[in-house]
């Protein structure tokens, strides 16, 4: 099997080197005002975290803890958020029964998460500081994190397969955008109405996720027979070639 190239190589471990600084910067400046909050929003995130989806054509899956990593951006510190987005990406990483996940490959998928949870935490409190509403700045912080995850996926599986960069994230977007939408607009929803009652209560709309999860289950396996494999050959060796290095 061919190994990964060295460009491959050393762009996966750039994004894990940038992932652990971005954590440990964020844990170094640790702030907690609400430690039931944290760990509420801790627990729904990692129980959302095994939610998964396969999508067709793609040697990948996707969570429904996307409403969730959004609220704990809004929410909570840059410390916390970083923290619950780097737990969740490597409890989403757990294999499956007879499934097989390397180890280098979880830290990627977690890098690359805590990443765009920090794009999408700059990006909010820019439209933040600058006094757009609430439900903007959700959808701002949607965005970047939307850009930031499919860019280090697209550029990686583009690496490793040497196929066209926009072609790749192109494909990517038109089967996650919709639900990067709907996962804002449940976070901007939710983010509101915790301003006019307590979070326990706003949070109690979450279990709308397993009902999206379901629907996208069922959509995904439907159309995965008729889906042209597009990076089924670049996931598989980013999950074996680079734990030979």
């Amino acid at each position: 099997m061919q190994k990964l190239s060295s460009i491959s190589k050393i762009f996966i471990a750039t994004v894990v080197v940038m992932g652990a600084v971005v954590l440990g910067n964020g844990l170094l400046h640790w702030q907690s005002s609400n430690p039931a909050e944290l760990l509420a929003l801790l627990v729904m995130t990692l129980i959302a975290s095994r939610l998964k989806a396969k999508l067709p054509g793609i040697s990948g899956v996707m969570s429904v803890n996307l409403p969730f990593l959004l609220i704990v951006t809004v929410r909570l510190s840059g410390g916390e958020s970083l923290l619950i987005a780097a737990l969740a990406s490597l409890v989403q990483s757990i294999p499956a029964v007879k499934s097989r996940t390397s180890f280098i490959q979880a830290l990627f998928n977690s890098a690359t998460i805590t990443n765009a949870v920090a794009a999408a935490s700059l990006i909010f409190g820019f439209a933040a500081h600058r006094g757009l509403g609430a439900a903007l700045s959700v959808a701002g912080a949607g965005a970047a994190f939307f850009l930031a995850n499919t860019a280090q996926v697209a550029l990686v599986l583009c690496l490793a397969e040497e196929k066209d960069l926009f072609k790749i994230w192109r494909d990517m977007a038109r089967l996650s955008a919709p639900y990067y939408a709907l996962s804002a607009g449940i976070a901007a929803v939710i983010c509101t109405a915790i301003q006019f009652a307590l979070w326990t209560e706003a949070l109690a709309l979450l279990p709308l996720m397993y009902s999206i999860y379901t629907s996208y289950r069922f959509y995904f396996a439907t159309s995965a027979a008729v889906a042209p494999p597009m990076a089924s050959a670049a996931a598989h060796r980013i999950s074996t070639s680079t734990a030979q290095s």
